[in-house]
């Protein structure tokens, strides 16, 4: 029975000691980091096209992914209309810069120009693919202009020249009635 008993305990010792020690968990450290990040990409022309500032940018290269924070984005239009100013708390670069995540109080906001309303529009995420000049939300966004209003479950905002969205799913639309001259509202033409 003693045998026993040692050889159970040299049988213990001897495993424990041959393990190798639990290898160390390395912190997750970014590669590079930028701090207030000034950016402009231009065309083949040279004309500017993105314009993007952020507070941070942490980059981490094997993952090809950048965080930002505090991204604020300037798509600049094409055919000279207003731009499209895109900001929030917080932001992803993804596929070499080719995809943008924002998230957290994302806004967007275009000035009006002639026959063009100003919009604002604003939700919790949305992914950009500004080469394809392309933007998308699965999260409740709710777009505004003027008086008027839309809220729906999501978009799908194509913002070049000339700009258009979607909105699937479930929306809801405020048009505000246009406002009437004074003293023309409910007469009769003589």
């Amino acid at each position: 029975m003693v045998f026993a008993i040692l050889a159970g305990g040299a049988w213990w010792l001897l495993r424990s000691l041959s393990e190798e020690p639990a290898a160390r968990v390395r912190e997750r450290a970014p590669d590079h980091m930028v701090w207030d990040l000034d950016a402009i990409e231009t065309n083949t022309d040279g004309r500017p096209q993105r314009h993007l500032v952020a507070d941070q940018l942490r980059q981490y290269v094997a993952e090809d992914l950048a965080e930002l924070d505090q991204p604020r984005l300037t798509l600049l239009d094409r055919e000279g209309g207003p731009p499209w100013k895109v900001e929030s708390k917080q932001g992803f670069l993804l596929s070499k810069g080719e995809e943008i995540d924002l998230r957290d109080e994302v806004r967007i906001e275009r000035a009006g120009a002639g026959p063009n309303r100003s919009l604002r529009l604003a939700t919790s995420q949305l992914r950009l693919w500004p080469k394809r000049e392309y933007a998308q939300g699965d999260q409740p966004v709710r777009l505004a202009s003027d008086n008027d209003w839309l809220t729906a479950a999501g978009v799908r905002l194509w913002y070049a020249h000339p700009s258009r969205a979607e909105f699937p799913g479930r929306a809801h639309i405020f048009v505000a009635p246009t406002p009437t001259e004074k003293g023309n509202a409910g007469s009769a033409a003589p």
